[in-house]
């Protein structure tokens, strides 16, 4: 007589002995991850404008406490963090216990469904993390915007996407409303697209990873899979890069305005060039023609002591490539070399003291001194390089090499500033990644993919279809949470070893 089989708990995730700490620890770690990280660098900011400008400290010290305050607020980004990562954790807490019964109750009714079960630990994971982040998200688009008229709304956008200065956008937006303005109400929303686009992008490219590892995993790489996992973040980069510089230059409120200014500080170029490149772009501006863009490009040339008859279109054909260069002469090759310079130098004042910072944080010695020094060299030599083929690649197109190839009647001077100059700066630029090492490749690419995607959408748009983007950032933070427990390796990049640090 065979003894009775005993219904044994199946395997599962390990609860923690004290549920509170494992509550409440991923929470304050998250929160204060989020708030060292906003505030950080926005103290900094303010410590060299107290630095420069000795006479306003006493609004640097009040602008301080604001910051510090501010913060702490619920419908802020730590908040947020804090929230997003509590509730996963307490849900996650009570998932495992339900799971594990519905585990037991199935057992011995259906061998298939069983062994199913045995082997999806991460459904209670999946769902505690979906439901976190869909409440989460509403913290931080609690602040409800003024009600609108919805031709109005749309006009605005359309007339703030032909105009690239942040003044004209900022007069647009806060002309006083009329009467049929106010009619039939709508709220826009699209406060936190950046964010559900960063999330969407990094769990997709985590579900490609997840997948790719798994189905060659009991295989031997090849050269070609070899270069495919080598090569793939430098045309990922290359790609996103280019058409982040393209919309910056002809439509630049569809980037984050910070992202934005960073831009234009690190290209350093004279607005009124870009301001006739999109007139160009847009067929107001015609060579030989006098469409009355002279008064652009007339003051500049004023400024450097240049011939008048260069900055009118109507009568020079095409705009000489100096105007371009800005006073660093006729050449077009050393004034590539003269913005890498500049470039390199402008990085390099940023990336040394982080790099000197972070070695001396881990382990103060002459070897990490010299490491970090290595590292921001190379990395300011990237984003110089990066500067240095754009504006090279411009002037290759429109004067040094496209006209040779190709002739004035084939591709005229006119379709070389229409978009066609920038577009082969834009191919170039990005192929800069190179200089940098594999994993840091790897990083800027998952980096600057979220901000191209994010130029394909609009940056703002009805409130009514909130419910869509909810659904996308709920399913990507499940995938995020889910694998990064599951197989964090899948989860590539900074954020891979943040959650893993968050979530432990």
């Amino acid at each position: 007589m065979t003894a009775p089989r005993m219904r044994t708990r199946p395997p599962s995730v390990p609860i923690p002995s004290n549920p509170l700490l494992a509550l409440f620890l991923p929470a304050l770690r998250a929160y204060g991850l989020a708030y060292v990280s906003t505030t950080t660098p926005r103290l900094l900011n303010l410590l060299l404008y107290w630095y420069r400008k000795k006479s306003a400290r006493q609004r640097v010290v009040s602008s301080i406490f604001a910051i510090l305050k501010g913060s702490l607020a619920l419908r802020r980004f730590p908040a947020f963090c804090g929230a997003l990562v509590g509730g996963y954790g307490f849900l996650q807490i009570s998932l495992r216990h339900l799971y594990d019964h519905l585990c037991i109750i199935v057992e011995g009714k259906n061998p298939r469904l069983r062994r199913w079960y045995r082997g999806r630990l991460a459904v209670p994971r999946f769902v505690a993390a979906l439901v976190s982040a869909w409440f989460s998200l509403q913290l931080l688009n609690r602040n409800k915007p003024s009600p609108v008229n919805e031709a109005t709304t749309i006009r605005r956008l359309e007339s703030s996407q032909q105009d690239g200065s942040d003044a004209a956008v900022e007069a647009k937006t806060t002309t006083p409303l009329t009467p049929r303005d106010t009619e039939a109400p709508i709220l826009l929303a699209g406060k936190t697209l950046d964010l559900t686009i960063l999330a969407a992008s990094r769990a997709l490219d985590t579900l490609i990873t997840s997948l790719w590892r798994r189905s060659h995993s009991h295989y031997l790489p090849t050269t070609t899979s070899k270069a495919i996992s080598n090569h793939a973040s430098t045309f990922l980069f290359a790609l996103s890069s280019g058409t982040i510089m393209w919309t910056w230059v002809y439509h630049p409120t569809r980037l984050p305005p910070t992202y934005n200014k960073w831009i234009a500080s690190a290209a350093d170029v004279d607005p009124r060039l870009i301001h006739l490149l999109r007139e160009a772009h847009e067929g107001k501006m015609i060579y030989g023609q006098d469409t009355g863009h002279a008064h652009i490009l007339q003051p500049m040339c004023r400024d450097y002591n240049w011939p008048l008859e260069w900055g009118d279109p109507g009568s020079t054909v095409p705009i000489p490539c100096d105007l371009v260069h800005m006073g660093t002469g006729s050449n077009c090759h050393y004034h590539a070399a003269v913005r890498f310079t500049r470039a390199f130098r402008f990085a390099l004042a940023t990336n040394l003291p982080l790099q000197i910072l972070v070695k001396a944080r881990k382990k103060p010695s002459l070897t990490a001194f010299r490491l970090a020094c290595s590292e921001a060299i190379r990395s300011s030599a990237f984003l110089g390089a990066f500067v240095g083929l754009f504006y090279y690649g411009v002037c290759l197109s429109r004067t040094q090499l496209g006209p040779k190839i190709f002739s004035h009647n084939t591709i005229t001077p006119q379709m070389w500033d229409s978009g066609l100059c920038i577009g082969t700066g834009c191919v170039l630029c990005g192929w800069s990644i190179l200089i940098e090492a594999e994993r840091r490749r790897e990083e800027l690419a998952l980096f600057v993919m979220p901000r191209a995607v994010g130029t394909l959408l609009p940056r703002r748009y009805d409130a009514r279809g909130f419910w869509k983007e909810r659904v996308v950032f709920a399913v990507s933070m499940a995938v995020l949470f889910t694998v990064v427990e599951e197989d964090r390796g899948c989860v590539r990049g900074v954020l891979g070893r943040v959650l893993g640090g968050v979530l432990e």
